[in-house]
């Protein structure tokens, strides 16, 4: 087990690590990154490790794989859209995630559950709010990967970025209490449980569940 959590936390660092080199330009749009091999060379880690960094940045958005083409720099993404309300985000997550979740039940494969599991123990282990706001997006985003939809993925994409605008940040700070973030988690599990279990209705009902609690405590409604 402690040999998981070194590893874990490896990629954590060098995905965090390498998310910094994308965004200041190290790789151009469209350009190969180094192998696998390369990387854990440069870095001094396992090629296991490697791969799941690139797991979390590929959900990110900030790179794209192409089996037996290599991994590529993704178009950078737009700045949040300053236009958008997080109320009215939250209004619109209440409306597809519910639908997105179920669709995942239906098509997740193995990897996509191992990705959501991995996310949970995240947000478990998430020793600051920060740490589990980026575990909770990547939860979400996990979720909308495991539609193999392309749209979806999308959208649910769009609607996360409003979580790196500083007036998200501040509402979401209002709930930062330890009874909030045991129920947070306890619907997260809920949600990963009926992934697994391939109940659709089951993650429906608690993801709907799940966005309404987050919508009461942010805005009081």
């Amino acid at each position: 087990m402690a040999e998981v959590t070194k590893e874990r936390l490896g990629a954590v660092a060098l995905q965090e690590a390498l998310a910094r080199d994308l965004r200041a330009d190290r790789w151009r749009a469209g350009e190969r990154l180094p192998t696998e091999r390369d990387l854990g060379a440069r870095y001094g880690v396992a090629r296991n490790t490697v791969r799941r960094a690139l797991d979390g940045l590929e959900q990110q958005g900030l790179i794209h794989r192409h089996v037996g083409r290599g991994t590529f720099r993704a178009d950078p993404a737009p700045a949040p859209d300053e236009s958008l309300s997080p109320s009215d985000v939250v209004e619109c997550r209440l409306i597809l995630e519910p639908e997105m979740i179920s669709l995942a039940v239906a098509r997740a494969g193995q990897a996509d559950i191992a990705r959501m599991a991995e996310c949970l123990r995240g947000t478990d282990e998430a020793a600051d709010l920060a740490a589990f706001e980026r575990w909770d997006a990547a939860l979400h985003d996990a979720f909308a990967t495991g539609t193999h939809n392309g749209a979806v993925i999308a959208m649910s994409r769009s609607l996360a970025r409003v979580r790196e605008r500083t007036d998200w940040g501040r509402l979401k700070a209002r709930g930062n209490t330890a009874e909030h973030r045991a129920i947070l988690q306890a619907q997260h599990h809920a949600m990963v449980d009926a992934v697994r279990q391939r109940d659709r209705a089951e993650a429906r009902r608690v993801m709907r569940e799940h966005i309404l609690f987050v919508q009461g405590y942010m805005f009081g409604d």
